[in-house]
């Protein structure tokens, strides 16, 4: 049990701290920079952060969900009619919806906007206005669903950090 509390304390606080980095710094910052930034994009690929950003989210989920199931004895209605249960249970589905809005809308449209800046080079200067007009489009989506990932997540942190003392 203390090691499933702890991996789903670390892995959520890993994944939480790493949003929050994103929303709040990197991805205005790569705004601000514009074209340039495809260069740093392209080594945070190269860093796996798609890859490891969902499997922190995932393990902080399976041990959430586990922790949960734990908790309510095997009755998780029981425990959802709780101030406690409710919390966490809202908590949960919080972090969930985060994770599903990450995967998929937020991923895809930052893995195309870095397929899209490194093809730059090699377009056309037609091409290439297409592009970078796409490129735009696709960090704005991909900020704005960051945005609401935040919340979700923030809320999720919040509830969670609460849920003992109602």
């Amino acid at each position: 049990m203390l090691v499933l509390r702890f991996s789903h304390v670390f892995f959520g606080a890993l994944w939480v701290g790493m949003m929050a980095f994103q929303t709040f710094f990197l991805m205005p910052a790569l705004a601000e920079v514009g074209p340039d930034s495809g260069k740093f994009m392209a080594a945070l690929m190269r860093r796996r952060i798609p890859v490891i950003l969902p499997i922190v989210a995932l393990i902080t989920l399976v041990s959430g969900f586990w922790l949960f199931q734990r908790l309510s004895g095997g009755a998780p209605a029981g425990l959802m009619r709780t101030p406690m249960g409710l919390a966490f249970g809202s908590g949960g589905l919080a972090a969930l919806l985060a994770f599903l809005l990450g995967i998929v809308v937020m991923r895809p449209a930052m893995m195309r906007s870095t397929a899209l800046q490194q093809s730059l080079a090699s377009a056309s200067p037609e091409e290439r206005a297409t592009r970078s007009a796409e490129i735009q489009r696709l960090r704005a989506r991909g900020a704005m669903t960051g945005w609401v990932v935040m919340i979700l997540l923030l809320y999720a942190l919040g509830a969670m950090a609460v849920a003992r003392y109602l």
